[in-house]
């Protein structure tokens, strides 16, 4: 998701939000707040390097496992609106991926979303009664499973996989995978393929 908004200083900002690998990736700065005890605190950016780099990775990797969903906070600044060298659509509007580019990474967050409750009873009531409960979500691999492993649905000898992996495999590797296959993380509306292909092998 993004706003843009006009700048009292002259100019315009985007503020962009969503999936912390994604918008992570598109990010070529951050912002890093320097803390002195001599001196006021200062914030400037700087470019992503290696080591920036894999203290992103890691930092997203840690709150996954602690199944939180991550969100990344981005920003990008116009000189013009719309951007100059940017195309607009049909609508006159400019498409989210052509702006969501060269960020500059304000920070990730991790957000607690608990099982609601009774689901771990009612996953367990659908395994009695030989019902198969399959999660799809947006969430990344790690925090998928986290989840899925605290709602029952995940278990030992099953089969974890992110959308556009799933999505590679023919049909009829499709209908062997199914069987054992438990969590589609990183689910998308082109996903629908999942429910297509049970239904074919049901």
């Amino acid at each position: 998701m993004g706003v843009v908004v006009k700048l009292a200083s002259g100019g315009y900002r985007g503020y962009f939000k969503g999936t912390s690998e994604i918008l992570a990736k598109r990010s070529t700065k951050h912002v890093v707040m320097h803390q002195d005890g001599n001196y006021p605190d200062y914030i400037e950016t700087q470019e992503i390097n290696e080591l920036a780099n894999e203290t992103i990775s890691r930092t997203i990797i840690f709150y996954a496992n602690q199944t939180l969903r991550t969100i990344a906070l981005c920003y990008r600044d116009f000189e013009s609106w719309p951007p100059a060298g940017i195309s607009t659509d049909k609508s006159g509007e400019v498409p989210y991926e052509n702006l969501a580019q060269e960020l500059t990474l304000i920070g990730l967050t991790g957000i607690e979303d608990p099982l609601c409750k009774g689901v771990r009873e009612a996953v367990a009531k659908c395994h009695l009664a030989g019902v198969t409960v399959k999660m799809c979500t947006g969430d990344n691999v790690l925090t998928a499973r986290s989840i899925a492993t605290q709602c029952g649905i995940f278990m030992k000898g099953g089969i974890i996989m992110e959308g556009p992996v799933f999505r590679q495999p023919s049909q009829s590797k499709m209908i062997e995978i199914v069987p054992r296959f438990q969590v589609l993380a990183r689910s998308s509306p082109e996903d629908k393929i999942l429910v297509e292909t049970l239904q074919m092998h049901w």
